[in-house]
């Protein structure tokens, strides 16, 4: 039969559960199961923080309400941080993010024909139907300084 277990922490220790808690000390942030330190990272450190977290709530040491109330995060936050736990592993906040590279449909030579697009006065949008791209990235490379439209070169 499960025995009742009190909480006991030592001074300084913010609970999270009854069993869990944790303090920080000389900039880092030290985690206890009782008086048993259990991990630790420098206060700065975000991926531990969230390796952490993550944890905590998929081992069911602590509920995701309980995590958030206790660090001051948002409860939707957290989902996000252990779904991506879940579904690339533990190392997966110390990777760097995924991106698509560099710019793979406004290469060089489209770069060039929807510049000349644009000065003769062809629109954003007949601009993209004409290279068959996207709106949004002939507007984004306009936005981002990469292309400019003829009204754009009037005014500088």
């Amino acid at each position: 039969m499960p025995q009742l277990q009190l909480p006991i922490f030592h001074d300084g220790v913010n609970p999270i559960t009854n069993d869990i808690g944790y303090e920080k000390r000389d900039r880092a942030i030290v985690y206890y199961c009782g008086m048993m330190p259990i991990f630790s990272h420098q206060e700065d450190d975000l991926d531990s923080f969230r390796t952490i977290t993550c944890q905590l709530y998929t081992n069911g040491s602590a509920g995701q309400t309980q995590i958030a109330e206790a660090f001051g995060i948002k409860v939707q936050a957290l989902k996000r941080w252990v779904k991506r736990f879940r579904e690339k592993g533990s190392n997966t906040f110390y990777r760097p993010p995924e991106t698509r590279g560099n710019s793979t449909v406004l290469t060089p030579e489209v770069r060039t024909k929807a510049q000349l697009l644009l000065d003769t006065g062809a629109s954003v949008s007949q601009t993209a139907k004409e290279l068959d791209i996207g709106y949004d990235t002939v507007r984004k490379a306009i936005a981002d300084g990469r292309l400019t439209k003829k009204k754009d070169r009037a005014k500088r």
